[in-house]
């Protein structure tokens, strides 16, 4: 596990440093192994690491690309990376460390937003990219990591715990989404994407979001992928060829 957040302020105007530490220092029990902080113009990136994959140093994050036009700040794990690198090297893309936020980072760069049709996993993760000027937002499919972002047609935050938002913000959470709060007094939770704070959402699973920091101009959330719950062409099989199938989808998924 570990903690992403950043900050972008509205053009012209420097983010500020501390702030991004104060928010990644809220999410210090995610990662208490580094802390790396990224801040270019109105544009401030943190990470707080729990390393497992590549412990080493040249591994931590933001994790950037070869000539530094692309950074990222990644939580979770890309199942079945290994594979997939080999095939990205394969194609031409460097790699500096061994680890999977490397993976995703090349995959991004190789293949733009349709990345996330050639990666699998659990992750929330955010993308700069200094050559378009964007921000990029993603979450896994079935949403098994979390991700919150502040919105208010001006400036922008974004965090893996609301708490990194409300504990370093608290001007922007003193406003309560009375919707919200019914749903949570109706429902005993608050349904995707509201919190009980106004400007303040979920990033829904299976989605992306992206900021253009230049305009300040928000797209999304859209849904890049969605469950099939339908076969396309039914399958004509015995049972003992169904467990079969069965079995070797289950033991294609564990050793991913």
């Amino acid at each position: 596990m570990c903690g992403i957040a950043g900050l972008i302020e509205p053009p012209g105007q420097p983010v500020d440093h501390d702030l991004v530490r104060s928010m990644i220092e809220t999410l210090r029990h995610r990662g208490p192994d580094a802390q790396g902080i990224y801040t270019f113009q109105n544009v401030g990136l943190g990470h707080r690491r729990l390393s497992i994959i590549d412990v080493s140093e040249s591994a931590n994050q933001p994790l950037f690309n070869e000539d530094g036009s692309v950074a990222v700040v990644f939580n979770g794990e890309i199942y079945g990376y290994r594979d997939l690198r080999t095939d990205l090297k394969r194609m031409g893309c460097q790699f500096r460390t061994t680890s999977d936020t490397e993976v995703l980072l090349n995959a991004y760069i190789h293949w733009g937003d349709a990345f996330l049709e050639h990666i699998d996993g659990m992750y929330a993760a955010a993308i700069y990219d200094r050559r378009s000027q964007t921000l990029r937002l993603f979450r896994d499919r079935p949403g098994i990591k979390p991700l919150y972002y502040f919105w208010d047609g001006r400036r922008f935050a974004f965090a893996s715990e609301l708490k990194a938002l409300v504990e370093t913000f608290p001007e922007w959470t003193s406003k309560i989404d009375n919707t919200a709060l019914y749903d949570f007094l109706t429902y005993r939770y608050i349904p995707t994407p509201k919190t009980l704070y106004r400007n303040i959402f979920k990033l829904p699973p299976a989605s992306s979001l992206t900021l253009d920091v230049a305009s300040m101009s928000l797209s999304g959330p859209s849904q890049y992928w969605s469950l099939e719950t339908a076969l396309t062409r039914p399958l004509d099989l015995e049972v003992a060829e169904a467990e079969e199938v069965i079995r070797d989808q289950i033991s294609s998924s564990v050793k991913q």
